[in-house]
């Protein structure tokens, strides 16, 4: 089986990874957001698991949350109470979203086998204002990820896993450069596998495929592909069905600027001798408002334009996961930005369960032919 191949495998199932990690005696931490550093996780000698979620129905969650409340954030709620989130040893969030703080406090009363901690991280970001607040929330984290894992977390372990994950960043980056070729080898949807794998295999694992995978996708024979250049943006996929339908419909997806793809690995944790791990950890998150929830909103704007121009992207597709309020605030001043700057954008609001996938698929179809006309 072809590294490709390993990891598309791992990202159909990400939750069977982190069972085998369990199995041999390891603990799982979950987590959701670049705002839980996942290097104080690995620094304590455990597995970082972003929670993905899956195309089944909501069910028990609607029981706790408003039904127009967010489909993911239900999601995930649904398949925890349906005990397939039980090989969990510990969940961590941040202070994004309402509804992510409502998870945090639900989770807390109902869940109690699996302990819960919020990151606090402020809203206003860029401004170094906020370090004496960041920085006592970092240790809050790591004392609390010692307490789990029974593990003393140092600064050189915590320089280790920087290292380590800036590793992977850095083999992501390489693969995605790739896709600045005319037509581009790696397709949208086999990035998003590629990054949802390298987020829930062990660091050193993700590394050794994520070089042998490069090798393979920069030696592949690339058939012509003349459809327009499409960037994907918006909150989070987790499935590749829509960029597969972007693909499918004449579009050439070049790159997704989302939470579980371009965002995490686009900058690196900065190393250096003279700078505490921490508060490299801390420089990382406040530098980088990559989140619709965040402020300053318009250095969201900028990062979304310099991956435009990097990547030769002629349009803009945001894809918004339905009832992600923050998302769908910033989608249309996003598109009238990008509009005055002559970028085409077309938003669309997609479903947690791929529901109405036929519908959005017309509405893509409708795009690109507008794209190639």
């Amino acid at each position: 089986m072809s590294a490709l191949e390993q990891l598309q495998q791992v990202a159909r199932d990400p939750a069977g990874r982190a069972r085998e990690w369990k199995a041999t005696g390891g603990k799982v931490i979950g987590y959701r957001c670049l705002y839980s550093p996942e290097e104080i996780i690995t620094a304590a000698g455990m597995l970082p698991y972003p929670l993905y979620g899956t195309p089944e129905p909501i069910r028990l969650a609607d029981a706790y949350f408003q039904a127009c409340t967010c489909e993911y954030i239900r999601n995930v709620f649904d398949l925890a109470l349906d005990g397939k989130l039980d090989f969990l040893d510990g969940l961590v969030l941040s202070n994004t979203c309402d509804v992510v703080k409502r998870l945090c406090d639900i989770w807390g009363a109902y869940l109690r086998h699996t302990p819960v901690h919020m990151i606090a991280n402020p809203q206003r970001l860029m401004n170094d204002g906020n370090r004496a607040f960041y920085m006592e929330e970092l240790r809050r984290y790591r004392e609390r990820m010692e307490q789990i894992s029974g593990v003393e977390i140092t600064d050189a372990k915590l320089c280790e896993a920087i290292a380590l994950h800036n590793e992977t960043r850095s083999l992501l980056r390489e693969i995605y450069a790739l896709r600045r070729a005319d037509p581009p080898p790696l397709s949208g949807a086999e990035a998003l596998d590629i990054c949802m794998a390298a987020s829930v295999v062990p660091p050193e694992e993700a590394n050794t495929l994520l070089r042998r995978a490069f090798q393979e996708i920069r030696d592949r024979h690339i058939q012509d592909n003349i459809g327009p250049r499409i960037l994907v943006t918006g909150s989070i996929l987790d499935h590749p069905a829509l960029l597969r339908m972007i693909d499918e419909e004449g579009g050439v997806v070049v790159g997704e600027d989302l939470c579980n793809t371009m965002r995490t690995f686009w900058h690196p944790v900065e190393e250096s001798l003279d700078l505490p791990p921490l508060e490299a950890l801390w420089r990382f998150g406040n530098r980088r408002p990559w989140c619709a929830c965040m402020h300053p909103t318009e250095a969201r704007l900028e990062f979304l334009l310099e991956l435009v121009k990097d990547l030769d992207a002629e349009a803009v597709i945001y894809l918004n996961l339905k009832y992600c309020h923050p998302f769908l605030y910033e989608a249309p001043l996003y598109r009238k930005a990008l509009e005055e700057r002559h970028i085409p954008t077309h938003i669309l609001e997609v479903g947690h369960d791929m529901s109405g996938h036929g519908q959005l698929r017309t509405r893509i179809q409708a795009f690109i032919e507008m794209l190639d006309a």
